[in-house]
């Protein structure tokens, strides 16, 4: 593996994080992705419709005439149209980790981040508008699949639904253990919820049973909502946009985390519990499955006993009578093997391999 050499890298990242908008968990896998590669030592080009951020260490391209605020069609199907004027010709290696269904590789070798599947989420969303999307969306993940060099998915779920490649493999995603670390705890039985409140990660349902049921359980207990803000009630507290320090924090000091979702691709959200130290609770999906192995680091239960579910861990927690400890230590354990340092170490690994295969294969055309 050559980790040491400098690597001129491209990412397709159509979605960045943004200042003033709150953005998906994949905005900002880009963002950390690219400022960890530079952080390295590599020259990084983010190709995005997102302004730069003020602490991106890479350099940003934007897509020509597209912006982010033409909406989500626009950076679905005209942006990625609009990328094949770009050359990618002078790079090792292009990381892609969104639509690039339509762009030229320009023999480049190119990997594609595949964060879940729209065919999945065509089976949980209720909007037929929205399903007719998801399901020109999976088609056109499927051309991205076999149009790269290698597809990197980021759970065995989400390899299952496309072509099987030997050159493909399953690649956890990553949680940075320099910032989620585990720390002192709130002196109130804490619930932590990362999402939003109206869609598959059911906020707004989880809100109710704290309300209905674990608030009258625990009248001590406190909810605090990761999420554009909601009806107000007692004991919750929402909190919109925090940095990445500042949701740490919130990590750390919770007893329980829960994201009732009824489908995650894999659920970055748990893995960040899991690094600090955090009890996860959730109901079943395909990404908590994977990321807890089936129960092993954490709680999967069925709808009906996430209620019971909740107030015993919290109370467990909150007297810290060592009882989740059975959980909290084995997944802190496999957190830490998810840090970043190892995804980056295979990325640099398949960059460097595949940079000198091109160079070799461009010198002996000479």
């Amino acid at each position: 593996m050559n980790a040491k050499k400098s690597l001129k890298l491209a990412v397709v990242a159509f979605e960045l994080p943004a200042l003033t908008e709150r953005t998906g968990g994949v905005s900002h896998f880009n963002h950390r992705l690219c400022n960890m590669l530079a952080e390295r030592g590599h020259d990084v080009t983010a190709l995005t419709v997102r302004e730069p951020l003020p602490d991106a260490r890479y350099r940003v391209v934007q897509v020509p005439g597209a912006s982010a605020g033409k909406g989500r069609l626009h950076r679905y199907y005209q942006a990625p149209w609009r990328a094949r004027a770009i050359d990618f010709s002078a790079f090792d290696l292009v990381l892609s980790s969104g639509d690039d269904w339509a762009m030229k590789h320009a023999g480049t070798p190119w990997y594609r981040i595949m964060h879940g599947s729209a065919r999945r989420e065509l089976k949980f969303n209720k909007r037929w508008l929205r399903k007719v999307n998801l399901a020109a969306l999976y088609g056109l993940e499927l051309v991205a699949a076999a149009r790269s060099d290698a597809t990197l998915f980021n759970s065995a779920d989400s390899r299952k639904l496309y072509f099987h490649r030997k050159k493909d493999r399953i690649v956890h995603l990553p949680v940075d253990t320099r910032v989620f670390y585990p720390g002192e705890k709130a002196e109130r039985p804490t619930l932590l919820f990362v999402g939003a409140l109206d869609s598959r990660k059911r906020g707004r349902w989880l809100l109710d049973l704290f309300v209905s049921r674990i608030k009258p359980a625990l009248p001590d207990a406190r909810l605090w909502m990761v999420c554009d803000p909601g009806q107000p009630a007692e004991g919750v507290e929402y909190v919109q946009m925090p940095s990445q320090e500042q949701l740490a924090v919130l990590y750390r000091q919770s007893h329980v985390f829960c994201m009732p979702s009824t489908y995650e691709g894999f659920g970055i959200p748990y893995l960040e519990a899991m690094a600090s130290g955090t009890h996860v609770v959730t109901t079943s999906n395909p990404g908590a499955e994977e990321v807890l192995e089936g129960g092993r680091y954490g709680r999967i239960v069925k709808d009906e006993e996430l209620a019971d579910a909740l107030i015993q861990a919290l109370k467990s927690g909150a007297a810290q009578s060592g009882e989740l400890d059975r959980w909290t230590i084995p997944a802190l354990e496999w957190a830490k093997r998810h840090d970043w340092e190892h995804l980056l170490d295979e990325f640099v690994g398949l960059a460097g391999d595949k940079r000198d295969a091109k160079r070799s294969l461009h010198e002996a055309r000479l």
